[in-house]
């Protein structure tokens, strides 16, 4: 019989290659809060840029709404309307009062099961950040 100390050495050292770091989170994959946590990267989103000609004309002055609030990670959207002042939640609210029919029936025309565009999705995201925060 090995001694304890010899048993527990080799334990010690198997057990680190027998712990497999998981793969990391494919897109449309659900994960706890901790692996979406870890992976996530930055704690600000990057900025995006939408392009105008890919907007309906009605909906352009949102742009610069939509690039700030049209962010796709829950974590990092839930984040920023955390550090969100007030007048800034009312901006949105005042800017959108009145055009998330416009913007639905814009997202609504979209092929179902077709991608969205990058400007679509973040005004899907703008949106939903404004129900979440209960501005709509």
């Amino acid at each position: 019989m090995k001694p304890r100390w010899m048993l527990l050495l080799t334990l010690g050292t198997a057990l680190p290659a027998c712990a497999q770091t998981p793969p990391p989170l494919q897109h449309g994959q659900i994960g706890s809060a901790a692996e979406l946590a870890a992976q996530r990267g930055p704690a600000t989103p990057e900025p995006i840029h939408l392009r105008r000609d890919r907007v309906p004309p009605d909906l352009v002055d949102l742009i610069p709404l939509a690039e700030k609030w049209g962010i796709g990670d829950d974590l990092l959207r839930e984040e920023m309307q955390a550090r969100a002042t007030a007048a800034e939640k009312q901006a949105m609210g005042d800017a959108l009062k009145d055009r998330h029919a416009r913007i639905t029936a814009w997202l609504d025309s979209f092929p179902q099961g077709q991608p969205m565009s990058d400007e679509a999705a973040a005004f899907m995201y703008m949106q939903l950040g404004a129900d979440e925060m209960g501005l709509m």
